[in-house]
């Protein structure tokens, strides 16, 4: 017998500075598992179509997941749902650092905030206790001044913030939402809706704990996991040089965009990876997410000169779009760059996809109204990439154009800039070439975010690890199809990673333990439930609950009518890689169209629209338990 589990959520309402408690009802978590879920349920339910993601009636909904506060191996993690003023579509963010593990020590499963606030305030957590302050002392701070300055209010003991900088104040359309000062809930510009609604920040405090089923059972499935990390070369290159580690690989394999996706390899790329960072005193030491062994969170750190500063970092792909993606090897300037678009609370991906569409304006002699004189736009130019990030932050002079993103930007400039504008949907793309990589090139064309690698993202295809060609071998018969410019078995790959991300997500687990590394598989994850939660689940339906997540949102863009479409940027439907091993390729409509029609087939979407049947959403009880889905389906 399932323990009943039940989620504690607050609902803050900034309109009437009110609060109120509600709990889920048990069978949500037996259909969801936790955060992401829940959240999609929350936002379909109670936020009407149509509706702007700026507006009062927006939500901003905080997630913790089911496992967090437990031992469980990466378990740190907070899923913030809202509608996204970038895509106007459906949009989840992740974030680690110890957030998550402080709300829940509160008592607390999730929070929802709801209206505008007249005036800037914050909320302070803390035990049970939920009280709304004034914050017109930290209105126009940044996000490291904002929390130091909370923690001096209101003391460093267990105090964790999640904040916005000037970038979400000011509406940036891919504002971000920092926690733990360097952990970035970036993507879709969730930081503008909290900036919308004149909240600053969230401090949290917990003082209680979190309990599970079966102590021993618990840690002997987590001892499991623990000798699998151990044995991992995945992990071993996250230990020592985080997410960094990859860039050099992918640059050697010619699959890293460079110059707005012009190219696909940078002489000198080793300069922006891992081991050089470690090499030349850059990178410092980790700072690992809570309750996470792999600690891939890097700290960076430059001495002295004009870009003098320390971040949380970087990342691939801040590395790709700050660095590659604008021609630029310095990586000094990379890491400044970095740091201000922490502080002023950015995007890196988006913002670096912006000032690479700038710069091809002005290589194509299409620049648009209000360019800075005296800033050399140009490839490689460290000076336009350090001062656009200010003026994008801050909305000035052609950092206001930049700031709504560069579809939104391409439309006021006209001409032919919409066929260099690398996004779809309104998303700007992650540093994947999808010419070449088939499977993330549809992982990206269905996410309901846009085209990101947050939704799925299916490295497998690659080979890379011994674990990747596994899992390849398990889920389609041979390690054959680890072969990334293939379209053929890419839609059951996808498929796998969505509903394996989604669980990884719902229950507070980091996807780089489920879906990129694979140390954390299917049985961890059921051995986990059951010690944790009493459930006794198969593997089927384990992936199933991740899929009714997957089909909930997006069926929450459907029901926007015309807004969502799986599609990618122009440029990599037509536009063909111009040199290098991969020379000639691309994703063209045909390769898409056929991976599309086999990922609705195995979905059991409609084959022309990519529509839920209303058969599908009875099988997964989606139906009976989210009010007014239906209209989803019209």
């Amino acid at each position: 017998m399932n323990r009943k589990v039940e989620f504690k959520i607050a609902h803050v309402d900034l309109s009437n500075n009110s609060v109120r408690v509600k709990t889920t009802p048990g069978r949500d978590f037996d259909l969801y598992l936790g955060s992401r879920g829940v959240n999609a349920k929350i936002l379909f339910e109670e936020v009407p179509k149509g509706i702007d993601p700026l507006g009062p009636e927006n939500l901003l909904i905080f997630g913790v997941g089911a496992l967090v506060g437990t031992p469980v191996p990466t378990a740190g993690q907070t899923t913030i749902t809202s509608k996204s003023p970038a895509t106007g579509l459906y949009f989840k963010s992740n974030t680690g650092g110890g957030w998550a593990k402080a709300l829940k020590r509160a008592g607390w499963d999730a929070v929802v905030i709801a209206g505008i606030s007249e005036r800037p305030v914050y909320l302070y957590i803390d035990d049970s206790n939920i009280s709304i302050r004034d914050a017109s002392n930290l209105w126009g701070k940044s996000v490291r001044e904002t929390t130091k300055e909370l923690h001096r209010q209101l003391g460093n003991r267990g105090l964790e913030v999640a904040a916005i900088g000037q970038a979400g104040e000011n509406l940036v359309l891919y504002a971000t939402i920092m926690t733990s000062m360097y952990h970035a809930a970036g993507r879709g510009g969730l930081g503008a809706v909290m900036g919308s609604k004149k909240l600053k920040a969230i401090a949290v405090r917990g003082s209680g704990s979190t309990t599970v089923e079966d102590k021993q059972v618990l840690h002997a499935e987590i001892e499991k996991v623990l000798e699998r990390i151990q044995g991992s070369k995945k992990a071993e290159l996250y230990l020592k040089y985080g997410t960094a580690a990859t860039i050099v690989g992918v640059n050697e394999s010619w699959t890293l965009p460079v110059n707005n996706f012009q190219k696909n390899h940078l002489e000198d790329g080793y300069k922006l990876g891992g081991p050089y960072l470690v090499e030349k005193g850059y990178m410092r030491h980790g700072g690992a997410c809570s309750a996470c062994p792999l600690g891939c969170h890097k700290f960076s750190v430059v001495k002295s000169g004009k870009y003098q500063g320390y971040s949380g970092g970087p990342e691939y792909e801040t590395l790709a779009a700050l660095g590659a993606g604008c021609g630029i090897t310095g990586i000094e300037a990379v890491l400044k760059g970095n740091e201000l678009c922490n502080d002023f609370g950015l995007d890196t991906i988006s913002a670096g996809g912006s000032i690479q569409w700038l710069i091809e304006c002005a290589e194509r002699g299409a620049l648009p109204r209000d360019i800075p004189k005296g800033i050399d736009l140009s490839w490689g130019s460290e000076e336009a990439l350090i001062s656009l990030i200010g003026l994008i932050a801050h909305r000035k002079g052609v950092g206001d154009l930049l700031a709504k993103g560069t579809q939104q930007a391409a439309q006021e400039v006209g001409g032919d800039s919409w066929k260099w504008a690398v996004q779809a949907n309104g998303l700007e793309q992650s540093r994947v070439d999808t010419r070449v990589a088939k499977a993330y090139a549809l992982a990206f064309a269905v996410n309901p975010r846009g085209p990101d690698h947050l939704h799925a993202q299916p490295m497998a295809e690659f080979g890379f690890f011994p674990e990747s060609r596994r899992l390849v071998e398990r889920l389609v018969g041979s390690d054959k199809y680890c072969n990334p410019a293939a379209i053929e078995k890419k839609p059951e790959l996808v498929r796998w990673h969505e509903d394996m991300f989604a669980v990884t997500d719902s229950l507070g687990i980091c996807s780089f333990a489920t879906t990129t590394s694979y140390i954390i598989d299917a049985p961890s994850i059921l051995g986990f439930l059951r010690a944790g939660f009493g459930m006794d689940l198969t593997e089927d339906e384990l992936l199933m609950a991740g899929r009714r997540t997957v089909v909930l949102e997006r069926c929450f863009n459907l029901r926007e009518e015309k807004l969502h479409r799986d599609i990618l940027p122009w440029r990599v439907m037509n536009e063909p890689v111009q040199e290098g091993p991969y020379k000639g390729l691309t994703t063209s409509e045909n390769d898409l169209r056929k991976m599309l029609t086999r990922y609705y087939e195995l979905h059991g979407y409609d084959l022309e629209g990519g529509r839920p049947t209303s058969r599908l959403l009875s099988s997964l009880g989606l139906l009976e338990n989210v009010k007014g889905i239906e209209k989803a389906l019209e």
